[in-house]
């Protein structure tokens, strides 16, 4: 018996040297993969293509929220050498003033300071509670416009409630592996939280800049539309890092 845990002691002790040594192994994680070098140059085009472009290069899972009236086409000046992916991706950044990346919630999340917490930004609406278990993103996704609904038109949902959302089969989406839950969350950390546990996905949104200004939400008193949903609830947009990528399951919970 003492030999036996001694090897257990053995096997278990290579195991974690290898998780620590070894991310070709085990999985990069998202700083890892911004520090490798590489040599790749996206195409010339908006900002908000090019940074989807270096995610679906290098899996890099990213929430993308950018203001329209700065993605407009712009001329690389990179060339192909060798470089952090990284610093690629803050050379992009660098083209539009005023905007931030930074790593959070186990995804590279790109925004501007200005409009992060301005309470005009349809991101920062709360949803009193959220939870999926064991759902896909797909429905995950369907379930916050739905939360969505039940907030701006509340009568709405006094008697009940009908379900139901669809895909391609071969939807990557379909994956059920989604586990997240909170109250009081913004759409914003909402859609984070279904990125980071889907683990093959990012989101992106594109704001206009006349929606920031005014005292009064442009979702307010806006009805819904023939299919019953707020406007709001076809403003992002979630992304397959790879179309099929096996995804392990992984919690999201506050």
């Amino acid at each position: 018996m003492g030999e036996f845990r001694r090897n257990v002691r053995v096997v278990l002790s290579l195991v974690f040297i290898l998780a620590g040594s070894s991310p070709g192994i085990f999985g990069q994680t998202l700083k890892q993969k911004l520090a490798q070098k590489a040599t790749f140059v996206p195409h010339a085009g908006p900002p908000v293509e090019q940074l989807i472009d270096i995610a679906h290069k290098f899996e890099i899972p990213m929430a993308i929220e950018w203001l329209t009236d700065q993605n407009a086409p712009v001329k690389l000046p990179f060339d192909s050498r060798p470089r952090k992916v990284g610093q690629l991706i803050q050379d992009i950044i660098d083209q539009s003033p005023g905007r931030r990346a930074k790593v959070e919630g186990g995804l590279l999340h790109v925004f501007s300071p200005a409009e992060l917490s301005n309470s005009l930004n349809f991101l920062n609406l709360r949803i009193a509670k959220y939870e999926v278990r064991n759902g896909s993103l797909l429905g995950a996704e369907a379930w916050l416009r739905t939360k969505i609904n039940m907030l701006l038109y509340p009568e709405r949902y006094r008697e009940g409630f009908g379900g139901g959302y669809g895909s391609a089969p071969d939807d990557p989406f379909w994956a059920k592996n989604i586990d997240v839950s909170g109250e009081n969350l913004t759409i914003r950390e909402i859609l984070t939280r279904i990125a980071q546990a889907n683990g093959n996905a990012l989101w992106v949104v594109t704001i206009d800049p006349d929606e920031l200004k005014g005292n009064k939400p442009r979702w307010e008193g806006v009805p819904p539309n023939e299919s019953g949903h707020s406007p709001i609830n076809y403003r992002w947009k979630f992304i397959p890092l790879k179309p099929s990528l096996p995804i392990s399951k992984q919690t999201a919970m506050q």
